[in-house]
């Protein structure tokens, strides 16, 4: 089976440590099983943009993973690959508020709009296309198309998303053949959510769930390195529990915050931290408001930015209590990587989250600041349930893997084939 795969997200997200989270490490950890399936011949490209060609071409030399497989989608104009690599390397590495900085940022801009769209010569049974809109059948010879859709987030909640991505969200689902296409969503909440707003048959629409990269969490049994890693991103030694993703509205912090004070006004907990883990995103101005809510208690909460995977594992495994209050996700790859790691999790009881977690999380209503307290207590204050958490969790965790997401993909595009 010949599937050409879209991944320009590999490229464009690689060039930050703010952009590499969960759709681009989905997106990765799904590239680096299908290569192992026998029955997919894959191609890669990036039918996005230019830009996204030159980023997917220096994710590629960084991580040596799409090779001979990697195919161009674009003429660059007068401008050469190498000196396009050049040129974004100079724009990353640059203060994007400085003149310099500007005048970088123009220069890219113009090589990508001066760069020209190839069609493909070669003709696939698959076009599917990862995190970008489906590009013109005149670019693609397919059999079937698809795109895969990670949440519906834009639409849902576009007061607590950037333009950027309400935009780039209209032009997946404008890219959409209703009669024609096909979709693959991580989750029955997405599916459900994307078929009731776009009208879609559901019979067009495949649900092939996610998983946690086994390589990357797992239990860390090794105390002396998770101390060294707690050390090396501001905890110390002390109890704390745990919470992982952007700093953004959608993840409900600045409530989890609250509710943590609550906690630990509460004698018994005089030296418990509250670790935040992840990049600052947008519209992050109440959470930062809500820490200034207890100056007393400012000290107890832990910004560790960005944490490179090869730390993740042991800042998980040391943990007391993981704690996800998202107020809505597609997936939600952060509990499952939390229960895969043997940390006890609490998450919320909405969207996607009661779906991938099952009987291995503690669930609660994300805008009840009171549940969730009572839940970080009962957590930490009952040890038979904290085991039982852990002992659920990695059997819950066991049952996703990406061999398995690949798996289902593949049973997906047999019916899209039969399909079209």
């Amino acid at each position: 089976m010949d599937v050409l795969y879209d991944v320009t997200n590999l490229g464009l997200a690689f060039g930050t440590e703010l952009t590499r989270t969960g759709i681009f490490r989905a997106t990765e950890s799904y590239v680096r099983a299908v290569l192992q399936d026998a029955e997919v011949h894959s191609r890669f490209a990036a039918m996005e943009s230019y830009v996204g060609e030159v980023q997917l071409t220096r994710f590629d030399r960084a991580q040596r993973l799409l090779g001979h497989r990697l195919v161009s989608a674009w003429a660059g104009g007068g401008t050469g690959l190498a000196a396009s690599i050049d040129l974004v390397d100079r724009v990353l590495g640059a203060d994007a508020s400085s003149a310099e900085g500007r005048r970088l940022s123009a220069e890219l801009r113009l090589v990508n709009r001066t760069a020209r769209a190839r069609s493909l010569s070669e003709e696939f049974d698959v076009y599917h296309s990862l995190r970008h809109a489906l590009v013109g059948r005149e670019r693609v010879t397919a059999r079937a198309r698809a795109v895969t859709i990670h949440d519906m987030v834009p639409f849902l909640f576009p007061e607590l998303t950037e333009e950027r991505f309400v935009e780039q969200h209209r032009a997946i689902l404008g890219s959409i053949d209703r009669e024609r296409d096909w979709i693959a969503c991580s989750s029955e909440c997405t599916k459900a959510d994307f078929c009731g707003m776009t009208g879609m048959s559901a019979e067009r629409v495949f649900v092939t769930p996610f998983a946690a990269a086994a390589d990357v969490f797992r239990p860390e049994c090794d105390r002396a390195r998770i101390a060294s890693v707690l050390a090396r991103h501001g905890v110390g030694g002390r109890p704390y529990v745990l919470s992982l993703g952007t700093l953004e509205p959608r993840k409900n912090l600045a409530r989890l915050i609250r509710a943590f004070f609550a906690l630990v006004e509460d004698r018994r907990w005089p030296e418990l931290l509250l670790v935040l883990v992840g990049p600052t995103g947008w519209k992050a101005e109440a959470l930062f408001a809500s820490l200034d809510e207890r100056p007393a208690l400012r000290d107890r909460i832990v910004l560790t930015g960005y944490v490179p995977d090869e730390d993740l594992s042991a800042l998980y495994s040391g943990a007391r209590a993981f704690v996800f209050p998202s107020l809505y996700e597609g997936f939600g790859l952060p509990v499952l990587e939390a229960m895969q790691c043997g940390v006890p999790v609490i998450a919320s009881r909405t969207s996607s989250l009661p779906e991938v977690v099952g009987d291995g999380a503690l669930t609660v209503d994300p805008a009840d600041q009171d549940a969730l307290a009572q839940a970080m207590l009962d957590v930490l204050s009952d040890a038979g349930l904290a085991e039982a958490l852990v002992r659920r969790g990695l059997e819950r965790a066991s049952q996703f893997t990406w061999a398995r997401t690949v798996e289902s993909t593949v049973e997906a595009y047999r019916a899209m084939l039969a399909g079209s």
